[in-house]
């Protein structure tokens, strides 16, 4: 007998006397093969939990300008607070602002209220704003998330928004800075979001990160839609979505699970690997 394996779907056998040892062989190499793919398979897949994050209730820490508001799901803590940029001679460096809480969502009140912002802390620039200047939201999570969609709860006029995922390293300070100094800094636009009211809007990222912006339409982040901002949005964040990164190793590189770009699997996807090989082992003992 004589058998060749010239690839795994593509056996040649020979038979010359026992046909059925020819069999029992072809019948290993399956029952590999199959445990292998099944690995591969298996360790390709991040580990992540999807989940909702709606800013209402909370807790709040601080009634100034600093103040930060604290939500939880899915058992992932994320903190939010207020961001312009009001600071400098010319106003373009970022300061902190307060973060109020309404029905709606989430609104800023910047430091320039009477003072280079004439309607700042009224209707409608009670809410995250660019009217003026540019008020953003800062989400630090506990845990690195995929924020897949965003949702106002309220919005004036046009409520055109910008998302972007801090990949740099360690932890980004943004005060002091400028939203350009964001941009060469590790930030990233994720997307522009063109007046999606309230409706759930989704970002349509696969990107992982511990730190997310969401602010009024800011051209500095998107030129080629510069355009935007002159109809004025003004909206309040009621809700984000995403997924959380549960892999062993966390996220990097904005990729959950894993080295990135090295496809070398997390030990938990491993384990689930070598428990779907023992299964294939356990039913070819069964055949036996």
């Amino acid at each position: 007998m004589f058998c060749k394996n010239i690839f795994y779907w593509h056996i040649v056998c020979f038979v010359e006397t026992d046909s059925g040892i020819c069999r029992e062989k072809l019948m290993k190499k399956s029952i590999w093969m199959h445990a292998l793919m099944a690995a591969g398979l298996l360790a390709s897949v991040p580990a992540m939990a999807a989940t909702a994050w709606t800013f209402t209730g909370g807790s709040n820490s601080g009634s100034s300008y600093g103040n930060v508001r604290t939500y939880s799901s899915g058992g992932v803590q994320v903190q939010a607070t207020a961001w312009a940029n009001t600071g400098g001679s010319s106003n373009t460096l970022i300061e902190n602002a307060y973060l109020g809480s309404y029905s709606g969502g989430l609104g800023v009140g910047n430091r320039d209220a009477g003072n280079g912002d004439p309607g700042e802390g009224t209707n409608p620039e009670h809410a995250i704003d660019n009217d003026d200047r540019y008020d953003s939201v800062l989400l630090s999570f506990s845990q690195a998330v995929n924020l897949t969609a965003v949702q106002n709860g309220w919005y004036s006029n046009d409520s055109d928004l910008s998302v972007l995922a801090y990949l740099g390293a360690g932890t980004p300070t943004i005060a002091g800075g400028t939203y350009a100094d964001m941009v060469s800094g590790g930030w990233v636009n994720i997307a522009s979001l063109s007046n999606p009211g309230t409706s759930l809007a989704s970002t349509g990222s696969s990107v992982y990160s511990s730190y997310w912006l969401i602010g009024a339409f800011n051209p500095t982040f998107d030129s080629g839609n510069a355009g935007w901002a002159n109809g004025k949005d003004y909206a309040k964040l009621y809700a984000v979505k995403g997924n959380i990164c549960t892999a062993p190793g966390g996220a990097s590189g904005g990729k959950c699970g894993g080295t990135p770009g090295t496809g070398i699997p997390e030990p938990g996807s491993l384990a689930l690997a070598g428990l779907g090989l023992l299964g294939v082992i356990g039913l070819r003992r069964r055949r036996k």
